[in-house]
């Protein structure tokens, strides 16, 4: 009986998880020479209410989009809170 609760409970933390891109935030002197890939921008819902208790999800955004795409880097061209642009870069060093 203990064993199945230990079962069910590492199948819940691993299902709830948060998987995180592996794509690096850079500037841009890091990223000279590097393929340029796209730039991605991302805004809030307008009819969405700003407050404190709920962050905004564009930022994780750009980034799984950048790592779709194949990008090792993004740099921000800016990033406020109703909405963030950077730019993808594949480096292969």
């Amino acid at each position: 009986m203990q064993k199945g609760f230990w079962i069910i409970g590492i199948v819940f933390i691993v299902a709830c998880v948060k998987t995180i891109p592996a794509v690096k935030v850079a500037e841009e002197p890091m990223v000279q020479g590097c393929a340029h890939i796209a730039t991605l921008s991302e805004t809030l819902d307008p009819g969405r209410i700003l407050d404190n208790y709920r962050p905004p999800g564009h930022q994780d955004e750009i980034l799984k989009r950048a790592a779709n795409l194949g990008a090792t880097h993004v740099v921000w061209l800016y990033d406020y809170r109703v909405g963030s642009a950077a730019d993808a870069y594949r480096c292969d060093y």
